[in-house]
């Protein structure tokens, strides 16, 4: 059919209701931080409720690494674009998980097996209860959300307006029924200014329980944009754990 200049045309068209059920999404905001800190339960009784729970998990791991030290192997594995796969292994104990955190100097050359290296601190799971890092951040509850297509419950957290170096941004997943501390996503805020070309540096921990009720990381996975298009993604891997002396779990009230 031709349409001339001069034609009166009407045309109608019908759309046909398609049912199309999408993936979930997560929505999510920027934090202004002005009153860091632990959160009020008379403010926000549900946040302070699951704050509790995520300092439960770290109060539990100290414990353990205080009365059972212990050490643990991990494989890394590191790959970029254009470049070969390096693997190795490196070995670590509880006692280098227990360094301070320091608002804004998460940064910082490494010793033992990282020497040489400038390194990011993240927050290991001791750090959330560490005074220190709790006043420095502030925190909020997103509510439910799913990570490799499991649901969780989320906590994020910021740090407070006040640092302006570099520092740590992230949340916490905990498991729906045992608030069990499951993974943790963090970024390093204002990377740009420690790291020339570095767009960002995220990195996913996954935790799995060690001894019953208490989780270490399992998998770390941590990859670094840059301009141009480069990522360098590092993978750390749980290989195994030796404690310094046997492990007695204390027998159930009956």
């Amino acid at each position: 059919m031709v349409v001339g200049p001069e034609s009166d045309l009407s045309i109608r068209i019908t759309l046909r209701r398609v049912a199309v059920e999408l993936p979930p999404i997560t929505v999510t905001g920027a934090l202004t931080c002005v009153q860091a800190g632990p959160p009020d339960s008379a403010v926000t009784p549900a946040l302070a409720a699951v704050f509790d729970q995520l300092l439960e998990n770290a109060r539990r791991y100290r414990l353990l690494a205080d009365s059972f030290p212990f050490d643990f192997v991990l494989e890394r594995a590191y790959t970029s674009t254009g470049e070969a796969r390096r693997v190795d292994t490196i070995g670590q104990t509880s006692v280098d998980e227990r360094r301070r955190y320091r608002a804004g100097a998460v940064i910082e050359w490494g010793t033992g097996p990282f020497a040489g290296d400038r390194i990011v601190r993240l927050p290991a799971l001791d750090q959330f209860a560490d005074s220190t890092f709790v006043h420095s951040h502030c925190f909020r509850l997103a509510g439910r959300d799913t990570m490799e297509g499991a649901p969780f419950i989320r906590i994020d957290f910021e740090p407070a307006a006040r640092i302006r170096a570099p520092d740590v941004a992230g949340a916490a997943y905990l498991d729906e029924q045992s608030y069990q501390l499951r993974y943790t996503r963090v970024r390093l805020t204002r990377p740009e200014r420690e790291f020339r070309g570095v767009l960002s540096l995220v990195a996913t921990t996954r935790f799995r329980e060690i001894v019953p009720g208490i989780v270490l990381h399992d998998h770390v996975r941590s990859v670094r944009t840059l301009t141009g298009r480069v990522e360098r993604v590092e993978d750390q891997r749980l290989l195994a754990v030796h404690f310094a002396r046997p492990f007695v779990q204390a027998p159930k009230e009956q």
